[in-house]
């Protein structure tokens, strides 16, 4: 089945760097693709683990150019929002609201060792990390484009460092929690990845994963996670998820398929919200311009607000955490 695009973003791989593979995740290998993405990338099913994933597929180097200005490229009107604006934007978000945040704040109390220590890999322009730390975690970040790195670094996020899994072996010391934000779907060896964080995890540590959810692919008539971010690499199942835990020595702690995909570079937009939030853009730009961000801050502060960012319901995301054995 070829799929009707639906995101704005097109990419125009080069083929000629592209490589066919087995499922990233078991190994097993299928010929028939299930459906061709709008960026003409062919889709496979996985008959063991039910993954989907994308075969052929760019080679490492071909992605490693692709990432390294992955930021500017794809999320550049976020960047030149402006560091203090963001941080203004992240200072007035309730963590509770975040399901992410909410468990870090219920396992932070459940492990009692002195300095709760998160890595989040592939941590983007750091918002994650920032309010981690805000809730009292040391924390640890590593990405890939380096402007995304001196975001963080601006945000006073100052060990955050720049590479890919190649940085792992060079970081010395053990991890309560390691995070992997929309990046499963990105890498092509997930088992590699998953193997190596592992070697980076206190007894007893977990990881998050929040990735696109794979099992809602069959059920989604719309077919929306393979219709946008077209980046991505495979798509996280149950089986999956089965499988990563046992070439790793994991176990499921949490389970969970919620939320929405973000529709704001959707060619139709179909969110009632999608006015308001083009002027609450505009307003907050203004605003920064004119140095007034602070000052609205600190009054909403004061007022007791703290905005939510987390929409429930749905399955569009997995929200997964896996502990050590």
């Amino acid at each position: 089945m070829i799929l009707e695009p639906l995101d704005k973003r097109m990419i125009n791989w080069d083929f000629s760097r592209f490589e066919s593979r087995g499922c990233p995740f078991c190994d097993a290998i299928s010929t028939k693709p299930s459906y061709i993405r709008p960026d003409r990338c062919s889709v496979l099913n996985c008959s063991m683990c039910g993954c989907y994933y994308v075969s052929p597929a760019p080679s490492e180097n071909l992605l490693n150019d692709f990432y390294s200005s992955y930021h500017v490229a794809y999320f550049g009107g976020r960047i030149s929002y402006g560091v203090e604006n963001i941080k203004s934007e992240l200072d007035v978000l309730d963590p509770q609201s975040d399901p992410r945040l909410s468990f870090v704040m219920k396992d932070m109390l459940l492990r009692l060792n002195a300095g709760y220590r998160i890595l989040d890999f592939g941590c983007g322009t750091g918002e994650f990390l920032y309010q981690a730390k805000q809730l009292g975690a040391s924390v640890v970040g590593v990405e890939f484009d380096h402007v995304a790195v001196s975001i963080c670094h601006q945000l006073g996020l100052e060990s955050v460092l720049l590479g890919g899994i190649d940085v792992l072996k060079n970081i010395d010391e053990k991890f309560d929690l390691i995070v992997l934000n929309d990046v499963i779907e990105h890498v092509l060896n997930p088992n590699q990845l998953i193997s190596d964080l592992c070697e980076l995890l206190d007894k007893g540590g977990k990881i998050l994963i929040w990735t696109p959810n794979g099992d809602a692919i069959a059920n989604d008539d719309r077919k929306t996670a393979l219709r946008v971010d077209l980046e991505h690499m495979q798509y996280l199942t149950s089986g999956a998820v089965s499988e990563l835990c046992r070439r790793n020595s994991l176990s499921v702690c949490h389970y969970q398929q919620l939320g929405f995909p973000s529709d704001r570079n959707f060619i139709d937009n179909l969110s009632e919200r999608s006015w308001r939030a083009q002027i609450k853009s505009r307003l907050l730009v203004c605003l920064g311009g004119i140095g007034l961000m602070g000052f609205v801050r600190r009054a909403l502060l004061r007022l007791g607000y703290k905005r939510s960012i987390y929409l429930s319901g749905g399955s569009y995301n997995l929200f997964c955490v896996l502990v050590k054995r």
